[in-house]
């Protein structure tokens, strides 16, 4: 995992769309974000591309209110 990825991960705040988020959904796209990243091959340099697939996909799955 990238050092920016850690640290934004590890510190838990994003500043690129995370708000209004739970803590369910933030620790939901951190994993989704590192499984991601596992399968990309652990590259460098896109964390915040990964991440923003990440809670695409989680997004996705939030019920409608």
């Amino acid at each position: 995992m990238s050092e920016t990825m850690k640290a934004k991960t590890v510190s838990g705040s994003r500043d690129d769309g995370a708000a209004g988020l739970n803590a369910f959904e933030r620790d939901q796209i951190r994993r989704r974000a590192h499984a991601i990243w596992w399968e990309e091959g652990c590259p460098q340099g896109r964390d915040r591309e990964l991440w923003a697939r990440a809670e695409l996909e989680v997004l996705k799955t939030r019920p409608h209110m």
